[in-house]
Formats: C-alpha cells, sequence, structure tokens
C-alpha cells in the first residue's frame, strides 16, 4: 500500500524535527571548549553548570563547571540562577599563570541552554 503524499509530507517533517532535537543536544558538546583545555587569550564557547554566583564591588560572575573542572565566569549582565544549564561565549584569561595560577572566563555572552 503507497503512502498518500500528505503522508509523505508528514513523516518528513517529523524526521526534520527528530534531526533538528538532536543537532541541538548535541551542539554544547561538539560546538565547546571544556575548561580544561582552555589557552590563555581563547575566545570560545564553553559549556556547563552554575555552581555559584557573586558580585564584589562592579564584578558580578559565576562559577562554572563542566566534566572537567570549573571556572570562574565574570559577567555583568543577568546571572542565571544557581543550577541551570549554560553556554557562554567569551575569552580566558590568565592572571600571572607562573605566580599564582588564577584564571577567569570573561564572558561576553551567557545563554540559558536547557538540555
Amino acid at each position: 500500500m503507497a503512502l498518500s503524499k500528505g503522508a509523505k509530507v508528514a513523516i518528513a517533517a517529523v524526521v526534520v524535527v527528530l534531526i533538528a532535537v538532536v543537532a541541538y543536544s548535541l551542539i554544547p558538546y561538539v560546538a565547546t571548549t571544556q575548561v580544561k583545555d582552555l589557552k590563555n587569550n581563547q575566545t570560545t564557547y564553553i559549556y556547563g553548570t552554575v555552581q555559584s554566583r557573586f558580585s564584589v564591588g562592579n564584578f558580578s560572575g559565576f562559577k562554572l563547571n563542566d566534566s572537567s573542572g570549573s571556572i570562574f565566569v565574570v559577567w555583568n549582565g543577568t546571572l542565571p540562577s544557581d543550577g541551570s544549564k549554560v553556554m557562554v561565549h567569551g575569552t580566558f584569561r590568565e592572571i600571572s599563570p607562573a605566580l599564582f595560577g588564577l584564571s577567569y572566563f570573561e564572558a561576553t555572552s551567557v545563554i540559558p541552554w536547557p538540555i
């Protein structure tokens, strides 16, 4: 029994939606850099879970954890809630790595990623 043209279109639409959903869920894992692999002055995306938020004077941000480690993200926009998953675009910065080994991620955008 042959499918009608409408049934074929409906099946094609379902397949496209399924592919889109799978692609959307994979983006954080294929388009981001893990915290452990960040290099000084590298501009990239990182993805992880917000562990805690902070605000000191004019500086605010949050600690982001991914499967490889955690990093402080400096962000002066609306802070995401603790436990939320976010995709962050910005630049990794090291402060005197030879002396202190301090580092942070300077965010230019923070996008909630509900997967």
